[in-house]
């Protein structure tokens, strides 16, 4: 067995290895070899195999195409050749360096027989008196007390997770406890790492004892060397350090980590081989849990942070603040809602007129307008796509008047165009113009992504339906069009005018479709809409000349400004007259685009 201590960064891995070659290197493991894979930079893909030939050396092989493996002592190993070294040795890859020593059999440890010499912190005993807990006696005075409290209070408060946080309750395990090293030790990838130490000084020798945290692993509980235990071993033992390894959980009261102590043979002798006495575990122990409160308070800051960002893109300020305390509200669930979709009208023609960069921002501009009216009527920005934009209401919070805050939200995105329009003028000559469809209906509401990338959304009929109503403003030439369901919500609320039945591309069911003029109107407007909606009853009971004596005052009074929707019935009625329907006719037009 073979045993490897690798540094990099400041970092300590100590790793064991029973048989068999392995490997170091950047690239995944292969052909079932083990490795351990560098977060090295200048280590390469496949760097080292090493293999042990005897007890006292191994061979090292270079697997590099590019780097060399330098020796402490001797010649580097250059590309492609191998060396046999004698143990222990050191060796150097990239910034990391690894030392590589005689490992221990299995059932050996480095302290000796330790199955003898350690106890677990199961109670709170004391011992004598003065600056540590080594010369405490079984009654701290209230002055000590107060110090073992403000050090644990200060770590609880400190920034769990930080490298300060690290280093100052490595700290404390010395100065509080009295022990002469405390490593605070983590579980990554599988591995024990040192991530603080104190005090931080070049350790030539191990510096832990893998039996013992696989022992605390396996039992999950505190375990100390105790001056009984040591007392009771063979004169080889008696020249040991004595150490302590507590453990730490993570929320979900799994090992992430370690307190480790280490009390040193010169201590031991001055203090009579006391070796590590139940109370100083039990205060390593409270450590051990305050790191494991200050890690899952950061862990809980993390994802509450994540979680605020992420909600922010998509909802208002206090809509991303409710979800921040109940993230369950984003479970997919059925859920009545209004979805608005919107794109720019004649994008294709007008980023003709701009570079790409112009392209951009000129969409940017568009869509940062948008959003903020959605927002700012409590809607959810779902997506961006290109030059469009999907926002939905009802969801994931109940708004029972989610249609109407949509109508709203269309009215001012519409609004804020001539603003957008003069900022763009020396660079746009089109009109700057936008098309937004409203459908109400149930829909699945919930996370429309994918687990590695959130997006929060809709689907179903409701939401296919909505886009196709957006499609239908560029043949019926009006800025917002609602359906029937979104018109049944918001009863008289907003002036409307239905402009036709129709069925769109990929769904059968035809549907009404209204105008979204104002919420105020003039009394013209609704005259002329009174007018417009008789022809239309006309047209739909294949009325065409009635049809169209309704409409012609619509379009003659116009001034050139003529109304779309009454051109395009008037067209429909007249071509009608002309060739009249050979089947059917339920006043249903088709749209053929979307």
């Amino acid at each position: 067995m073979i045993h490897f201590t690798i540094i990099y960064d400041g970092q300590t891995v100590e790793v064991e290895h029973s048989n068999g070659p392995f490997e170091f290197g950047r690239a995944p493991q292969r052909d079932n070899i083990p490795r351990y894979i560098s977060n090295d930079l200048y280590v390469s893909g496949n760097h080292v195999k090493i293999e042990e030939l005897n007890d006292s050396s191994v061979l090292l092989v270079n697997l590099s195409q590019r780097n060399s493996v330098r020796l402490s002592e001797g010649e580097p190993i250059l590309i492609g050749a191998s060396n046999t070294i004698r143990l222990p040795a050191t060796f150097f890859i990239g910034e990391t360096s690894i030392k590589v020593e005689h490992g221990l059999v299995d059932g050996e440890e480095e302290f000796g027989d330790l199955e003898s010499g350690f106890e677990a912190a199961l109670t709170l005993n004391a011992s004598a008196s003065s600056g540590s807990l080594i010369d405490l006696g079984k009654s701290p005075s209230p002055e000590k007390l107060a110090l073992w409290f403000e050090t644990l209070i200060a770590i609880q408060k400190s920034a769990g997770g930080s490298q300060a946080f690290f280093d100052d309750t490595a700290k404390a395990v010395v100065e509080l406890i009295g022990l002469d090293r405390g490593l605070v030790m983590m579980i990554k990838n599988g591995r024990w790492m040192v991530q603080a130490r104190f005090p931080d000084v070049d350790v030539d020798s191990r510096e832990f004892s893998t039996g013992v945290l696989s022992k605390m692993v396996k039992e999950k509980k505190t375990f100390y060397q105790s001056g009984t235990a040591l007392q009771s071993q063979s004169e080889s033992v008696m020249d040991i350090q004595a150490v302590i390894a507590s453990p730490i959980f993570s929320q979900n009261e799994e090992i992430v980590g370690a307190i480790y102590g280490i009390r040193n043979k010169a201590t031991l002798n001055s203090g009579s081989n006391i070796g590590v006495n139940p109370l100083e575990a039990q205060i390593v122990q409270i450590i051990a849990s305050s790191v494991g409160a200050g890690l899952a308070r950061q862990e809980q800051e993390a994802e509450a942070g994540r979680l605020r960002v992420q909600f922010q893109q998509f909802f208002s300020a206090d809509l991303a603040r409710e979800l921040q305390k109940n993230p369950k509200l984003l479970d997919g669930n059925e859920t009545e809602i209004s979805v608005l979709f919107s794109d720019i009208r004649a994008f294709s023609r007008i980023s003709e007129q701009l570079n790409p960069t112009d392209t951009c921002h000129f969409v940017s501009d568009v869509m940062e307008e948008l959003t903020s009216c959605i927002m700012a009527f409590d809607g959810v920005v779902v997506s961006y796509m290109g030059d469009g934009i999907m926002a939905m209401w009802n969801a994931p919070t109940p708004q029972p008047d989610h249609a109407i805050k949509a109508c709203r939200a269309a009215l001012a995105m519409s609004a804020r165009m001539p603003a957008i329009q003069e900022r763009w003028k020396n660079k746009i000559t089109l009109p700057v113009k936008i098309g937004i469809g409203i459908n109400t209906g149930t829909a699945l509401c919930g996370n429309t992504g994918s687990k590695i990338k959130f997006q929060y959304g809709a689907l179903g009929h409701t939401v296919n339906l909505a886009s196709r109503i957006e499609g239908a403003t560029k043949v019926l030439g009006v800025p917002i069009l609602i359906s029937g369901s979104t018109k049944q919500m918001i009863g008289n609320s907003f002036a409307t005018r239905r402009l036709r039945k129709v069925r769109v591309i990929g769904i059968n069911q035809p549907v009404d479709i209204y105008q979204l003029h104002a919420e105020v109107s003039s009394i013209e407007w609704r005259s002329d809409t009174d007018v417009y909606e008789s022809a239309l009853k006309h047209y739909e009971a294949n009325e065409f000349g009635p049809a169209c004596r309704d409409l012609y005052p619509l379009i003659s009074n116009q001034n050139g400004n003529y109304d779309a929707p009454s051109l395009s019935l008037m067209a429909k009625s007249i071509e009608f007259i002309r060739k009249p329907p050979a089947d059917y006719f339920d006043g249903v037009e088709d749209l053929e685009s979307k």
